[in-house]
């Protein structure tokens, strides 16, 4: 009977300390969780490719977690946050100069709340984990979830940053130009 019960408890406690675990090896055997919590209507994970030098020098790929997904948007509505200021600016000084010019200031200003969003995570040279952030207001009919979207000039319609969650930075915000 002893052992019968020993045998049951411990049953019960492997069967409770996997419960609610989803994760699974990749292709390269880093665990990763298949429950990201993400609107998958606006943003895709794309793997990081190592051919993609011109992402991510010297870097590999890594899973991303909820708590960093969290980091990612705070840091990306920082970053627009203050980006925006300036742009407000200037469409106000153009509009004022040229009212005739009808100029659309969401051409001007970066609402988030209009882009589908790409993410590719990597761990760089010193271990900081990064990620490319790809913002688009239109996938020319592109399978946006697995192909990164790439267009020149379509104004602040694409822009992209990178971010690194391990020093709580994001840099390199490169909005496109207008042809």
């Amino acid at each position: 009977m002893i052992r019968q019960m020993t045998i049951l408890v411990l049953v019960l406690t492997v069967n409770l300390s996997c419960c609610g675990q989803n994760q699974v090896a990749s292709k390269d055997g880093v665990l990763s969780s298949t429950s990201l919590q993400i609107d998958t209507s606006t943003i895709a994970v794309l793997p990081f490719d190592t051919a993609q030098k011109w992402l991510f020098i010297d870097s590999k790929p890594v899973e991303l977690t909820n708590a960093d997904l969290t980091q990612v948007e705070k840091l990306l509505k920082e970053c627009i946050d203050n980006y925006n200021p300036d742009q407000e600016r200037q469409f106000k000084e153009i509009n004022d100069k040229h009212p005739n010019y009808k100029l659309d200031k969401k051409n001007f200003i970066i609402d988030l709340s209009r882009y589908k969003r790409q993410y590719i995570a990597a761990i760089n040279s010193q271990g900081e984990k990064e990620i490319w952030v790809n913002c688009f207001c239109n996938t020319w009919d592109t399978d946006w979830k697995k192909e990164i979207i790439e267009v020149m000039d379509g104004g602040n319609c694409y822009f992209n940053l990178k971010i690194n969650l391990t020093k709580g930075e994001y840099y390199e915000l490169m909005v496109n130009g207008d042809a």
